[in-house]
């Protein structure tokens, strides 16, 4: 498996993993399909700004490099000691593979990189498989409120 960012000129991959997690798993994120489906050619080359955006591509017979998950990286003018984990989502037969872990890795990579020094998530309510797999990388439960009703939200030193 490979983990890339996903560059402008990627944007239709982007664009197109983005909805398809949007549709997979509507409960997961604090956007829908409708709100992000209308967005232009500019605006997805551009997003998440400032920031990245990982795929994770497996490697299968006949098929080449398939995309199995995304993760985005996204930073705060006000706050950029913390790089925010966002848009995660790995395909459904892909699940239980530490795809997960690998995007984990690429964002805390890139934060660190850029003189970050903690990645912070929110798990939607409800979401037990994603807090397991966040928890298993290495997060932990802080007491900030999240932005979405009944989320979690978790950090990760830079370090760990």
């Amino acid at each position: 498996m490979d983990v890339r960012p996903l560059t402008g000129d990627d944007w239709r991959l982007k664009r197109d993993l983005r909805l398809t997690a949007l549709q997979d798993s509507p409960k997961a994120f604090a956007s829908t399909y409708a709100r992000e489906v209308h967005r232009t050619e500019a605006e997805w080359r551009d997003w998440p700004r400032p920031g990245a955006y990982f795929a994770a591509f497996a490697h299968r017979d006949g098929a080449g490099n398939v995309p199995v998950g995304i993760a985005g990286a996204w930073v705060s003018a006000t706050d950029p000691d913390t790089t925010h984990l966002i848009s995660m989502w790995v395909v459904p037969e892909a699940r239980g593979r530490r795809v997960a872990g690998r995007l984990v890795d690429a964002v805390v990579g890139w934060a660190r990189d850029n003189g970050g020094s903690v990645v912070e998530l929110e798990v939607a309510a409800g979401n037990d498989a994603a807090m397991a797999a966040y928890l298993r990388c290495g997060f932990t439960v802080v007491d900030r409120e999240p932005y979405t009703p009944g989320g979690t939200v978790l950090q990760r030193p830079v370090t760990a």
